[in-house]
C-alpha cells in the first residue's frame, strides 16, 4: 500500500506533467471506443455498398490504433523527461531501481483505472452522438441505429491495458539504464551549440523541392495514386531534414547579420533557438507534418462531401441510363409503355448509338490504339479514351444541322481544358478538326474519366465501322466492333418513394422483356445515395482523424512549451538580475515564441499548397472535377485551422510566461 500512496500522490501533487499525459490517453481510449463500435457495427452489413463502408471504417480504426501507439510512446517519452529529477531524488534517497519499479508500476495502474473509467465512458457517450452524426453525413435510416456492444468494449480495455504494459516497459528500461546522479542533475547539464549541417540542409532542400515537383507535375489521376505516397515521404523526409538541419543553418546566418541578431528583440531568441533547436527542432517538425495530415484529411474528405452533387451530375445526366451492344428499342418502348401505365412523364429522352470507349494511348495529336485488357498502368499517362459517332447520331441528338463534305474532316468534343492541334491522327489514319463542338457534355457518353476523353463525330457509320476493322484485325480485339447503344431519360416525379417504386417496377419490367439480351441499367437515386453514404462515411472518418492529429499537436506544442518553460526560467532570472526588466521579458518571449509558432503553420500551408495540384486529379477518380469548390474547402478549413492554432499559441504561450515568470 505503501507505493500505492506513494504513487497517488505523485499523480496529484504533478498535475503540470500528468493531466496532459491522462487527457491524451482518455482521448486515445473514447476515440478507439467509438471507431471500433462504429466499424463492428451489425447495422452497416445491411446498407447498400456495405463492403465498402464496412471496408472503410474498418480501415479507419487501424489508422486510430497504430497513431494511438506512436502517440501514447510520444508521450510517455516527454513525461519521463518531466520526471528525471524527481525519481532521482528517490533514488538518491535510498529508494533502488527495485522500488523504482513498483512506484511507476502503481503510477500505470491508478493511471490505467482513471482512463479506462473515463475514456471508455466518455467514448459509448460520444458513440451516440456519432451515430447521429453519422446517419445524417449517410443518409441511413433506422437500420443502423447505436447498441452498446459488450465484446467491443471489452477488446477496447484490453487495448489500453497493452498500451499502458507498452508504456511501463519502456518506463522501466529508462529506469534500467539510469544513473541517479545524472537524472538528479538532469536540468544542469549544459549543452554543446550545434554545429551547422549544410550537406543535411541541402539534402532536405532537394528532397523536399522533389517531392514538390512531383506533386507538380504529375499528369493523370491514376499515377497521381501511384505517386503520392512517394511525394508524402519525400516532403517528410525534407520537413525534418530542414527543421533539424536547415533550421540551425538559418540562425547561424541571422547571427552573422549584425544589424539583425544585435537587437533586444533577437538577440535572446536567436542564441536560445540555437542552441536548443536539436532538441527543438523534432518537435517543430511534427507539429508541421500533423498540421499538414489534419489540412489535408479534412479537406480532402470534406471535398468529396460537398462535391457529391457534382459527383452525381457528372455521372448521370439524366435520371435512367440504359447501355447495351444491341439495340435498345424494344426497352424504350417498354419504359414508355410502363410510364403510361403508373402515370409518370418521362422527358429528355436520348437515344444514342455510337462505338464502344476506345482506350488509345495519345502523343501530341498522334493516337494509337491499344487492348484495355494488356494495358500497362505504367502508360496511363499517354492514355486517351475515344468515342466515335456519326454526324447523323450527333445532330439528331444535339438538334443541330451540321455538315462534313470532306471524308477526312471531324468535328471534335473534350474534357481536356485544350486540345490545341488541328489535326487528329488515329492508327496513322490523319483527320482534320473542323470545328470543336461542346453540346455533348450531358449525354453521358463521357462519364468522369481519370485520362483524357474524346467524342469525334465522322461522315457516317460506315466511315466508323471502316475504321475499326483498321484498329482491331486480331481475335482478341474484335469485340471492340460491336456497337454501343444507350438510352437516356428522365423522370418526372417529386416524391422519392414514389420514384423508388417506378425505378424498381420499371426495372422488373426490362428483365421481362430483355429476354436474353445484355443490357446495363442503371438509375441516378440509387448512385446519389451510394455516393452520399461512402462519401459522408468518408468525411466523418476525415473528422475523427483530422481531430486525432490536432490533439497531437496541441499536445507536442503544450509539451515543448512546458519543458523549454522549464529550461528558459533560470535563463531569464539572469537577465531580469543583469537588467532586463519585464517588459523586455515578455517582448522577448513573445517574439521565441512567435518564431517557434510561424514556422510550422507556414511550411505545413505550404505543403498544402503544393499538394493542391496532386490531391485534385486524385478526386476525379472519385467523379470530382469541381476544382474550384475543393478550393474553396481547402481555404475554409485552412482559415478554421489557423484560428485553432492561433488559439493554442495564445494558451500554451501564457503556459511558458507562467513557468518563465516563477
Amino acid at each position: 500500500m505503501f507505493y500505492a500512496k506513494l504513487a497517488f500522490q505523485n499523480i496529484r501533487k504533478n498535475k503540470q506533467a500528468f493531466l496532459p499525459f491522462l487527457l491524451s490517453m482518455i482521448f486515445l481510449t473514447a476515440l478507439n471506443t467509438l471507431m471500433l463500435m462504429v466499424a463492428n457495427d451489425p447495422g452497416l452489413a445491411k446498407l447498400q455498398g456495405a463492403e465498402a463502408i464496412t471496408q472503410l471504417f474498418g480501415f479507419g480504426s487501424v489508422i486510430v490504433l497504430i497513431f494511438s501507439v506512436v502517440f501514447a510512446t510520444y508521450t510517455e517519452t516527454i513525461l519521463n523527461k518531466q520526471r528525471k529529477n524527481e525519481l532521482g531524488l528517490y533514488n538518491v534517497l535510498g529508494m533502488g531501481k527495485r522500488e523504482l519499479y513498483k512506484l511507476t508500476f502503481f503510477e500505470k495502474v491508478i493511471n490505467l483505472v482513471i482512463t479506462i473509467v473515463l475514456g471508455v465512458t466518455s467514448g459509448v457517450i460520444f458513440s451516440r452522438l456519432a451515430y447521429l452524426i453519422i446517419k445524417k453525413l449517410m443518409g441511413i435510416g433506422s437500420e443502423f441505429k447505436f447498441t452498446l456492444n459488450t465484446s467491443i468494449l471489452m477488446l477496447t480495455i484490453l487495448f489500453i491495458a497493452g498500451v499502458y504494459a507498452w508504456l511501463y516497459l519502456i518506463n522501466a528500461f529508462n529506469i534500467f539504464k539510469s544513473d541517479p546522479i545524472e537524472l538528479l542533475h538532469a536540468d544542469q547539464k549544459g549543452e554543446k551549440e550545434p554545429k551547422a549541417k549544410w550537406f543535411l540542409a541541402l539534402v532536405g532542400l532537394v528532397t523536399l523541392a522533389w517531392g514538390y515537383w512531383i506533386a507538380l507535375t504529375i499528369k493523370s489521376p491514376v499515377s497521381a495514386v501511384t505517386n503520392f505516397f512517394i511525394a508524402v515521404l519525400l516532403v517528410i523526409i525534407g520537413t525534418y531534414l530542414i527543421f533539424t538541419a536547415g533550421s540551425i543553418v538559418v540562425l547561424k546566418l541571422l547571427r552573422k547579420n549584425e544589424n539583425y541578431y544585435y537587437n533586444v528583440k533577437h538577440f535572446i531568441p536567436v542564441s536560445g533557438m540555437i542552441y536548443r533547436m536539436k532538441q527543438n527542432s523534432v518537435g517543430l517538425a511534427s507539429i508541421c507534418v500533423l498540421s499538414t495530415m489534419v489540412l489535408v484529411t479534412v479537406s480532402t474528405t470534406a471535398g468529396l462531401f460537398f462535391g457529391a452533387n457534382d459527383q452525381v451530375q457528372q455521372a448521370f445526366p439524366r435520371d435512367i441510363m440504359i447501355s447495351s451492344e444491341k439495340p435498345l428499342t424494344k426497352l424504350e418502348q417498354v419504359a414508355k409503355n410502363y410510364a403510361t401505365k403508373e402515370d409518370v412523364k418521362l422527358s429528355d429522352m436520348q437515344y444514342i448509338r455510337t462505338s464502344q470507349s476506345l482506350l488509345f494511348t495519345k502523343k501530341a495529336n498522334d493516337f494509337k490504339a491499344a487492348d484495355r485488357m494488356k494495358y500497362s498502368v505504367s502508360n496511363v499517362d499517354k492514355a486517351a479514351n475515344v468515342v466515335l459517332i456519326s454526324l447523323s447520331e450527333y445532330n439528331t441528338l444535339t438538334k443541330d444541322n451540321l455538315t462534313l463534305t470532306k471524308p477526312n474532316d471531324i468535328f471534335m468534343y473534350t474534357t481536356t481544358q485544350n486540345y490545341p492541334e488541328k489535326t487528329m491522327i488515329l492508327n496513322g489514319y490523319k483527320y482534320q478538326i473542323k470545328q470543336q463542338v461542346n453540346k455533348l457534355k450531358d449525354t453521358g457518353l463521357l462519364n468522369a474519366s481519370p485520362v483524357d476523353s474524346y467524342i469525334v463525330v465522322m461522315k457516317d457509320q460506315k466511315q466508323i465501322e471502316g475504321l475499326l476493322k483498321e484498329l482491331y484485325k486480331t481475335k482478341e480485339t474484335a469485340a471492340y466492333l460491336a456497337p454501343a447503344y444507350q438510352l437516356n431519360f428522365n423522370i418526372e416525379l417529386k416524391d422519392q418513394a414514389k420514384r423508388k417504386a417506378f425505378i424498381r417496377g420499371l426495372s422488373k419490367e426490362f428483365a421481362k422483356t430483355a429476354d436474353k439480351q445484355w443490357y446495363s441499367f442503371q438509375d441516378k437515386d440509387s448512385y446519389r445515395e451510394s455516393v452520399k453514404r461512402f462519401d459522408g462515411g468518408f468525411f466523418f472518418l476525415g473528422i475523427i482523424l483530422g481531430i486525432a492529429f490536432l490533439l497531437a499537436t496541441t499536445l507536442i506544442i503544450y509539451y515543448k512549451q512546458v519543458s523549454e518553460g522549464m529550461d528558459d526560467r533560470k535563463r531569464f532570472v539572469i537577465l531580469q538580475k543583469v537588467g532586463m526588466d519585464e517588459a523586455e521579458v515578455k517582448r522577448v518571449i513573445h517574439s521565441q515564441i512567435m518564431m517557434v509558432f510561424i514556422f510550422p503553420l507556414a511550411f505545413a500551408m505550404l505543403h498544402v499548397a503544393f499538394a493542391f495540384p496532386l490531391i485534385k486529379k486524385m478526386l476525379v477518380l472519385f467523379g470530382i472535377t469541381n476544382w474550384q469548390l475543393f478550393l474553396v474547402v481547402t481555404l475554409v478549413v485552412a482559415l478554421i485551422f489557423s484560428i485553432l492554432y492561433y488559439v493554442v499559441y495564445q494558451l500554451t504561450a501564457r503556459v511558458y510566461y507562467r513557468l518563465v515568470e516563477r
